[in-house]
């Protein structure tokens, strides 16, 4: 065999591997972009919900709610 045959098969070779080593590595970074926006959402979920009771709760406090704790909080607050 020649040695110029030899070489260009090591260089096939490696440039095998490396296309594998690439394509697998594209493969599991799109399966952590996957988890990770999955577990995005339910952060913006629990957020918003969160959000909202935090506004309905200043709500609470700035207009009052006819149930009859308004006025015990009112009575707390003048204390």
């Amino acid at each position: 065999m020649d040695s110029t045959a030899i070489i260009v098969a090591c260089i096939t070779a490696l440039g095998g591997l490396l296309v594998a080593v690439v394509t697998s590595a594209r493969r599991e970074n799109r399966r952590d972009h996957s988890e990770t926006l999955s577990v995005l959402r339910v952060i913006h979920k629990t957020v918003s919900r969160v959000e909202d009771r935090v506004d309905r709760h200043l709500t609470w406090h700035t207009e009052g709610v006819d149930d009859g704790r308004s006025k015990e909080r009112d009575s707390k607050l003048t204390k």
